[in-house]
């Protein structure tokens, strides 16, 4: 019933005005009318369809000819993609990189030149998928953790998530459809103990595809949906194993300002029957709101299973500085599924710290 649900908003949501992906096509099949007049539309607010705009102009397809014309929809799209850069916090980043590979002596093979830059420059591929913080104080003032090993498990600890994702396709379909990897680790550390241990760390490697449904500024209320499937475990083996594998789905919505994400999951048939009874703990989904106010953010998510083994997370971020890569963090965990080895336990948590991305 979930997926009748998700595809039915998904066709909804598809029957709208044109998009820049689908003006392209028109372009690409001779319909230079049709795609100038949808490039018209998008030019304000997209610098690829100012630029499209700008070239039809320049050689008269589907209009007149009008060199003025061109190049003022060649500077808006170049002002628009200047200012999306400059703004950037890895711009400064990427200009160190570029200086380093200036100063080497550039072999004269093209091929080994191209193999050198990008082992020089690192290229930043790589994207935050999931928040990524460091908790160095994270309080559980109520309920309990299992046992590791015999260890004694203390109240404070220190929590922290690494979260990235690498989008390797784009548009196979023409659906300005994005292709993803992604792989997120979140580790607890008994750091305050006599001796300090990982009781639990989570790995979580995903595949998605994100589909965008509508064009900036269209007033629709669904943004985009997500299909994936994904693999969590702690790694552990044995007894203390605690492993899933699931398909999901995703619509984002946005009203106003409040940014929301319903996510549903269906677990998939294990070769071992790892702890059957996990899903009845986690349920089949989550909801998420994403509530920005000026420089403040709070994010709230909420879990239930509709029984009495839910689960409410709250996350709150303010810039540090005037960076745009460096947060106050405070996180607010009660209920179940805090981590994979305490998923029936009820806890209560309260974490602080920062974050390198929201």
């Amino acid at each position: 019933m979930k997926y009748i649900l998700v595809m039915f908003f998904l066709t909804l949501s598809l029957h709208a005005s044109l998009t820049f992906v689908e003006a392209r096509t028109l372009y690409e099949a001779g319909e230079y009318k049709k795609a100038f007049s949808v490039f018209q539309e998008l030019a304000t607010n997209d610098p690829d369809a100012a630029y499209m705009l700008a070239k039809m102009y320049e050689h008269g397809e589907g209009c007149e000819a009008n060199q003025k014309e061109a190049l003022k929809w060649y500077k808006i799209s170049s002002s628009t993609y200047y200012e999306q850069e400059r703004h950037s916090p890895l711009r400064e980043v990427r200009k160190q990189q570029r200086e380093i590979f200036s100063s080497f002596d550039k072999p004269e093979d093209k091929e080994t030149r191209s193999t050198l830059r990008q082992y020089a420059q690192s290229l930043y591929n790589f994207k935050a998928h999931n928040p990524n913080y460091a908790l160095p104080m994270s309080y559980r003032y109520d309920g309990d953790y299992a046992s590791v090993n015999g260890h004694k498990m203390e109240k404070a600890e220190t929590e922290f998530q690494v979260s990235l994702k690498f989008d390797f396709a784009a548009n196979l379909f023409r659906l300005d459809e994005i292709y993803s990897i992604a792989y997120t680790q979140r580790s607890f550390w008994q750091a305050y103990a006599d001796s300090a241990f990982f009781r639990e760390s989570n790995y979580n490697p995903e595949f998605f595809v994100t589909i965008p449904t509508s064009d900036m500024g269209d007033g629709r209320l669904i943004k985009a949906v997500r299909f994936g499937v994904g693999h969590e475990s702690n790694g552990s083996g044995g007894e203390a194993e605690r492993s899933w594998n699931y398909l999901d789905s995703s619509l984002f919505f946005q009203y106003k300002s409040i940014l929301a994400e319903l996510k549903l999951w269906t677990r998939l048939p294990d070769t071992y029957d790892y702890n059957s009874e996990f899903i009845d703990v986690m349920g089949h989904g989550y909801l998420k709101f994403a509530l920005p106010y000026k420089k403040h953010l709070l994010d709230i998510k909420l879990r239930n299973n509709f029984s009495d083994k839910g689960a409410l997370e709250a996350n709150y971020s303010y810039p540090i500085s005037s960076r745009d890569d460096l947060f106050f963090y405070l996180k607010f965990f009660n209920g179940y599924g805090e981590s994979l080895i305490d998923y029936e336990n009820h806890v209560k948590k309260i974490g602080v710290g920062f974050s390198i991305s929201r």
